[in-house]
């Protein structure tokens, strides 16, 4: 296969075969629903990225001689969250500059799948 194409699109003789879990019923919840102040927005998102951040930076110094894919994989989630948060920091500043208040609408998708081996 051409070097060009995206390596999902490349052919599996390639690349190495990466299992497919398979997905099970998913489940949907509301997790965040509401018109809020920029303080109050502030508090409910960057709570929750500031944890998440928290959650791979533990993964990393558990994974670090451990398994490097994996690794490398809590690294790239880390940089983007920390971009989110910059993004998310700069809506809410702007908002308070404004005198506005933010709606905030957030669900979570829980499935099951088959574990991979």
């Amino acid at each position: 296969m051409k070097n060009w194409l995206p390596v999902w699109l490349r052919s599996n003789t390639q690349n190495k075969k990466v299992p497919v879990a398979q997905t099970s019923k998913t489940d949907s919840f509301l997790l965040i629903e509401g018109a809020f102040t920029p303080l109050q927005a502030a508090d409910i998102l960057l709570s929750l990225i500031n944890d998440k951040i928290k959650f791979h930076t533990v993964q990393l110094l558990n994974l670090k001689d451990i398994n490097q894919i994996d690794f490398l994989n809590s690294e790239h989630r880390i940089r983007e969250l920390r971009e989110t948060k910059n993004q998310i920091t700069k809506i809410i500043l702007d908002a308070r500059t404004q005198d506005k208040h933010l709606t905030i609408h957030s669900n979570i998708e829980v499935s099951t799948t088959d574990k991979l081996s």
